[in-house]
């Protein structure tokens, strides 16, 4: 390995290390200049290259930590120690994948403990401050172990999650279970301190047999005490209990105390479970996260908190009693994303490099597959009430089979998919995916939910769908199952669609009159976001489409591009459409305010081409979204962009009583909104439509946890008064 790739492997484990040791509270340094100093320190070139697994250097160094950890008075001088400890449990959703960025928070809880610990070897936690607040509905319940603080970096025999998640699992230092690991060297760091210098050894861990429960990871450990300075691992499929779990990671962080004692400060868990039986992007995620200070050593444990149980919590009033600084909204770490989401992404890269794909692969099973909601049932003018049903199968470690199946009531037609795809372990998308369907293809930003676009053709004819049947056969390609982005490229046949459905009210507009063609199509699709630290500062959310096309077919030669939405009887001819490319997208920023937050987004889609442009490939714009105030597929141009400036206020509102699953917050979100369209080129079957400036004007009001966002717009450029009900767009992945 080259010395630049080493320092790169090395440097989040060095950065953590020196984080830590920083951090503790009785260790008499120049904060920035020891911090600089353990950065920049270099590898010890002394110790040579790491000699893989089963390297006598490392099992030295484990012989050591583990002979430290059997002896229950490894250092006499440690009588006993108290200390305060702060923390947050959450429980968050994650629709789609990739959707969420990150996942969205349903639950929080702020966490106050006291912790004690003895010789020999006994200890003492009592809750004594809780508060929650409840972002979304739900009826949320986690495992008692999760209120407490891990000592002795965990027990001989593992268990997490109450024995339910993880139950007896060796641990890599415990005596009895060295001969089931193997270690592998790290390069060591050096970080200097005034006065001292501290020489910390990474060793990786794996167990020989992959099939056997067993931790996968790393340990960071003082050279001169052997003593654990930084624990992360996961575990083995063998080992997690609960077939749900896509993800376990531990990580635990000890600080120096008394410059002698390596005693915890930081603490992390993140447990990830998928739907077993739904194979949907849906998953939920438990995060915990503990800060421990305020450290009293070698003092008298009174006798009162020496009879205490191992665990115990004061009286609930007493709880709600405790008095935690602000609101718990404000003191969360942005969205739950503790200071390390580097931490757990370090462990899944050391399970996958480690160990084979077996230990981690999840059991094989069969489930329902399918996008969301509107897979399975959905209404449009072009199919009618729709039925659909998919099963998948993950055969053998890394194959997944699926098939996908939907008829139209309206149209009287199948739809439906066959793919064959690579899963990595630890992933729940195929990386890579041979494909062959019939389907109907959407075309441009999607203006609606899927199930608010349903409700909404079928009770009042009100269809933002633009689509086109295609016939694909062809390849997926993901760098990694978590990749935002996915490049699909396939050979295709596009045939016109007709209206067949009827409305229980009012009438639809007419369907995309697309051209007949036949060709190969290249489409690459990224969504993301990003979360910085500071949650006062901006964030934001971002999705794009591009896509080149290459296509033979019946062209219209009467048709132009300002007529290309229109269903018209023209004299056609078999020709060569020239190569056309495309591209549409959104972005969204919200930027936090003194009382609430200021929201900017932007939606874009234009097209190049030589020539007539297929009317599968015009940039469409009108909606709620890209639109308020104008219908869906209005706007049929060349390229479009839409701007839309919105400011969001808390008001007071009566709250809603839920049950068990809590109470709706005694508030809604006023969220008035300007917005502007602009066009170049282009008509809709709708009437005449010029090249220009569209503004709107409306109001949105956000209900339920902000889960639903009511909307009322006019379009003040030819446009008129129109209301919309919708989802929160996160949630449009699974809807």
């Amino acid at each position: 390995m080259s010395p630049l790739r080493r320092l790169l492997r090395i440097w989040p484990a060095r950065v953590a290390s020196a984080a830590l040791l920083l951090a503790a509270g009785s260790v008499p340094v120049a904060p920035l200049t020891a911090l600089l100093t353990a950065l920049l320190a270099a590898p010890l070139a002394a110790q040579g290259a790491p000699a893989g697994w089963n390297d006598p250097a490392a099992d030295s160094l484990v012989a050591r930590a583990t002979q430290r950890r059997s002896l229950q008075l490894a250092d006499s001088t440690l009588l006993s120690y108290r200390a305060d400890a702060h923390g947050f449990l959450a429980f968050l959703a994650q629709l789609g994948e990739g959707t969420l960025l990150p996942p969205k928070v349903v639950q929080s809880e702020e966490l106050a403990l006291r912790l004690a610990w003895w010789q020999p070897n006994r200890s003492a936690q009592q809750l004594v401050g809780r508060r929650d607040t409840l972002l979304m509905p739900s009826e949320v319940g986690y495992y008692r172990d999760r209120y407490g603080v891990i000592l002795d970096n965990l027990p001989d025999r593992i268990r997490l999650g109450d024995g339910q998640d993880v139950r007896d699992v060796p641990h890599p230092l415990a005596a009895s279970a060295r001969p089931l690991y193997e270690f592998e060297r790290g390069t060591p760091i050096k970080i200097r301190l005034p006065g001292r210098e501290i020489i910390v050894d990474e060793i990786r861990f794996r167990p020989r047999d992959g099939r056997q429960p067993a931790a996968i990871g790393s340990v960071f450990l003082d050279r001169e005490s052997a003593a654990v300075v930084r624990l992360s691992m996961t575990f083995t499929r063998a080992a997690i209990l609960d077939t749900r779990i896509e993800t376990l990671v531990v990580t635990l962080e000890n600080t120096l105390v008394r410059e002698r004692y390596w005693l915890p400060r930081r603490q992390e868990v993140e447990v990830s479970r998928g739907t077993e039986w739904l194979d949907i992007p849906l998953r939920g995620i438990v995060r915990g996260h503990w800060e421990i200070a305020n450290y009293d050593v070698n003092e008298r444990i009174p006798v009162p908190v020496q009879q205490l149980p191992r665990w115990s919590s004061v009286s609930a009033d007493s709880l709600r009693r405790y008095q935690f600084p602000g609101r718990v909204v404000d003191v969360l770490p942005p969205e739950i994303q503790v200071a390390t989401p580097e931490d757990v992404a370090m462990a899944r890269q050391q399970a996958e490099a480690l160990v084979q794909a077996a230990v981690l692969a999840p059991r094989s099973r069969t489930a329902l597959n399918g996008r969301g909601i509107s897979d399975a049932l959905r209404f449009t003018r072009a199919e009618g009430l729709a039925v659909g049903l998919g099963l998948s199968r993950r055969v053998g470690e890394s194959v997944t089979v699926a098939a996908r199946a939907r008829y139209g009531v309206s149209d009287r037609a199948l739809k439906g998919r066959l793919a064959i795809g690579y899963t990595p372990a630890l992933g729940r998308t195929p990386t890579v995916q041979l494909f062959a369907e019939r389907d109907l293809r959407d075309l441009g930003v999607a203006e609606r939910s899927g199930v608010a676009n349903s409700l909404g053709a079928w009770l009042v004819g009100s269809d933002a769908s633009l689509q086109v049947r295609t016939d694909a056969a062809g390849l997926l390609l993901k760098r990694q199952p978590r990749d935002p982005f996915t490049l699909r490229i396939a050979a295709e046949a596009d045939a016109p669609l007709a209206l067949r459905a009827r409305p229980l009210q009012g009438t639809f507009p007419p369907v995309v009159s697309a051209w007949p063609l036949r060709g190969i199509r290249a489409e690459l699709r990224g969504i993301g976001g990003w979360v910085p630290a500071d949650a006062q500062a901006t964030r934001g959310s971002w999705e794009f489409t591009t896509a080149l096309g290459h296509y033979r077919g019946e062209i219209p030669l009467t048709i132009s591009a300002s007529d290309s939405s229109l269903a018209l009887r023209v004299p056609t001819v078999r020709s060569t459409v020239p190569l056309v490319a495309r591209a549409d997208g959104w972005l969204q920023v919200t930027r936090p305010l003194p009382h609430d937050r200021a929201l900017v987004s932007l939606t874009v889609g234009g097209i190049v081409a030589g020539g007539t442009v297929p009317p599968q490939w015009m940039a469409y714009a009108g909606g709620p979204w890209s639109a308020p105030g104008y219908a869906p597929g209005s706007f049929a141009t060349r390229a479009f962009l839409s701007q839309r400036l919105e400011f969001r206020q808390r008001v007071p509102a009566p709250a809603i009583p839920l049950g068990r699953f809590g109470t709706a917050p005694g508030h809604l979100t006023l969220a008035p909104f300007a917005q502007l369209l602009a066009t170049q080129g282009g008509r809709s079957a709708l009437g005449p439509r010029t090249s220009g400036l569209y503004p709107s004007v409306g109001t949105g009001i956000l209900l339920f946890f902000d889960l639903i966002r009511v909307d009322i717009a006019r379009g003040l450029r030819d446009g008129g008064w129109r209301l919309s009900v919708d989802m929160d767009r996160g949630f449009w992945g699974v809807l």
